[in-house]
């Protein structure tokens, strides 16, 4: 059973008038916290920038936007702030890891 499931379990089995006072509750939770789904950016371009360039920056951090790097180097705070000054208003700042030539065989 998942949490989401037990806790409206637990709230099934209070009388009418509870029920009511956790529902009000919940949604006064929902709509104070002013939580909202931000939609993820497709990071498919920067992803595929990355795997073509992986040799000549492995080892250092880059902060990519699209098909084009803003910035390089082996300090992520100073990457992150360079691709701000570049008008980037929330850089994509990776490491880049040296492709691995060997896979992993475990038990070897």
């Amino acid at each position: 059973m998942s949490l989401e499931q037990a806790i409206l379990d637990k709230v099934r089995r209070l009388p009418p008038v509870m029920q009511e006072e956790v529902l009000r509750y919940a949604d006064r939770l929902q709509r104070d916290s002013g939580a909202k789904i931000v939609p993820s950016p497709d990071r498919t371009r920067e992803m595929r920038w990355i795997d073509e360039h992986r040799a000549a920056y492995a080892g250092q951090w880059v902060a990519v936007e699209g098909d084009r790097l803003i910035a390089a180097g082996v300090d992520p705070l100073e990457v992150f702030a360079v691709a701000r000054e570049h008008g980037v208003p929330t850089p994509f700042v990776v490491h880049v890891r040296p492709e691995d030539p060997l896979p992993f065989v475990p038990g070897w």
